[in-house]
């Protein structure tokens, strides 16, 4: 096979036997060793071989050919490599046009012998996270769509209007831009319907800041359990490649998979009130003009300070565990009207508190349903439990 590569402006490119982008660090590292390689020994291994010697060392159909064009002239150089030596730690070479055979450290051959695959611009996904601000995913025909507006926050847009997990979203986007590609096919989705991107089960769409359209598309067809990949057709990629199982199994599959999970996303240090009420019960924490806490009111008894801390610790941490579709129709159902128990947090600065409201267990026994705003959603049982416990 003969592989031809280019050096552009923006790079090197391969044009033969594919056109497409190279990896310019694997074209730098082969160009290293190559042009490096050297005379291994205090003299030339033989000066004039006969066709028997050419045969010994490999050299009468050489096994690599390196041809380097140089300068505007593109004046010829060709290094061709033959047989290891014995030892394994050497291989045979001469420049093609001259008599002399020289022994070459092996690494030089080896490096000479790399296939199309090496060469390749194998990222799969050619995108850098930080100039992205819109995402979509579909699964099934259904959409997830996020967004980054100017205040640099990620916000769902689609199913739900919603918070994004920013970290979430950046680590995608992270893991796509150094994913890359296992196997070029180097055909057309059309070739083959063992493909399966006549009708993709995923597809992928990722908008550079700027752009009207989406800047990168990704299609995501069959599996292929002996590949342990997934074909695809991917923006930047002329033909079907194959990324692996990891890669599209990184993709989120549920809208809720890039959603911002915090329950209370607040500055700790604004908590002025604190209210916990059940059927029984009810429990008012109240921060003074003097910044200490009491029970009831400003005239209540000193609550020590830690312990209101550490609950409102306890609150930074809580996180969302699910989402739960239909939810707003269940509320009867899961035992939030009325709720069972309801929490609620006036912060300094805002008129309205933030509200919490818990409901019957999940038929796990290891959550409990919760009000949130209009939704419903899970949360850890244990936490449940600290509310009725904790003063």
């Amino acid at each position: 096979s003969v592989i031809e590569l280019e050096r552009w402006d923006d790079g090197w490119r391969i044009v033969a036997p594919v056109k497409g982008d190279a990896d310019d660090a694997q074209v730098e590292k082969f160009l290293g060793y190559v042009i490096e390689s050297r005379n291994d020994a205090e003299y030339v291994m033989d000066a004039d071989p006969s066709p028997e010697r050419l045969t010994e060392f490999g050299l009468d159909v050489p096994k690599n050919v390196v041809t380097l064009k140089v300068g505007k002239e593109l004046t010829p150089y060709t290094l061709e490599f033959g047989d290891r030596a014995p030892t394994m730690g050497v291989a045979f070479a001469r420049l093609k046009g001259q008599r002399q055979v020289y022994r070459v450290l092996a690494d030089a051959q080896a490096e000479a012998d790399r296939d199309l695959y090496y060469f390749r611009d194998k990222r799969a996904l050619k995108i850098d996270p930080v100039g992205i601000d819109q995402l979509s995913l579909t699964w099934d025909d259904q959409q997830l769509l996020v967004k980054m507006p100017d205040n640099g926050k990620w916000t769902v847009e689609k199913p739900v209007k919603a918070t994004a997990d920013h970290m979430r979203v950046f680590e995608l986007l992270s893991a796509f831009s150094t994913a890359e590609v296992k196997e070029f096919t180097d055909r057309p989705a059309t070739a083959d319907p063992a493909f399966g991107l006549d009708a993709p089960m995923a597809k992928m769409l990722i908008w550079v800041a700027g752009d009207g359209a989406p800047t990168i598309q990704l299609a995501v067809g069959k599996r292929d359990p002996a590949k342990r990949g997934y074909y695809c057709l991917v923006t930047g990629h002329e033909g079907v490649v194959v990324l692996s199982e990891e890669t599209i199994n990184a993709l989120p599959r549920k809208p809720s998979d890039l959603r911002n999970r915090e329950i209370f996303p607040f500055d700790q240090t604004l908590v002025r009130r604190i209210e916990i009420r059940t059927a029984s019960s009810q429990v008012a924490l109240v921060m003074d003009k003097e910044s200490e806490w009491r029970r009831g009111g400003d005239a209540g008894e000193v609550v020590e300070f830690q312990k209101v801390k550490e609950f409102t610790d306890e609150l930074a941490a809580v996180k969302v565990v699910d989402f739960v579709e239909g939810g707003a129709t269940r509320r009867s159902e899961v035992g939030l009207t009325p709720p069972e128990m309801e929490l609620v947090v006036w912060l300094e600065g805002e008129k309205e508190p933030h509200r919490l409201t818990v409901g019957h267990r999940d038929p796990t026994g290891a959550l409990r349903y919760a009000g949130l705003g209009d939704e419903v959603v899970t949360i850890e049982r244990r936490f449940a439990q600290a509310l009725v416990s904790y003063f």
